[in-house]
């Protein structure tokens, strides 16, 4: 059964919005870690670094290519239920 696809409301797209804001802010900061400190870490912290820019900056995609198409319902009311919770 395919999964009926719903827009996101203004609530679920303050939380849908934040945890990108989030996660833009580890790129940014884990790029500019890297960029401004190169030669003071070391090569293993230098590639935990970029692995978490890596990974955020994927978050990131996968939230804006699921805004652009529609969130799937089941997705919609998690996000929902989790704005619930935090009020």
């Amino acid at each position: 059964m395919a999964q009926t696809e719903k827009q996101p409301n203004g609530q679920t797209s303050a939380v849908v919005s934040h945890g990108l804001l989030t996660s833009m802010a580890v790129v940014t900061a884990g790029v500019a870690t890297v960029r401004d400190h190169w030669g003071d870490l070391s090569p293993t912290r230098r590639e935990y670094l970029l692995e978490r820019v890596l990974a955020h900056a994927g978050v990131v995609s996968d939230g804006l290519r699921d805004l652009a198409r529609g969130l799937p319902e089941e997705t919609v009311a998690q996000l929902e239920a989790q704005q619930r919770h935090r009020q």
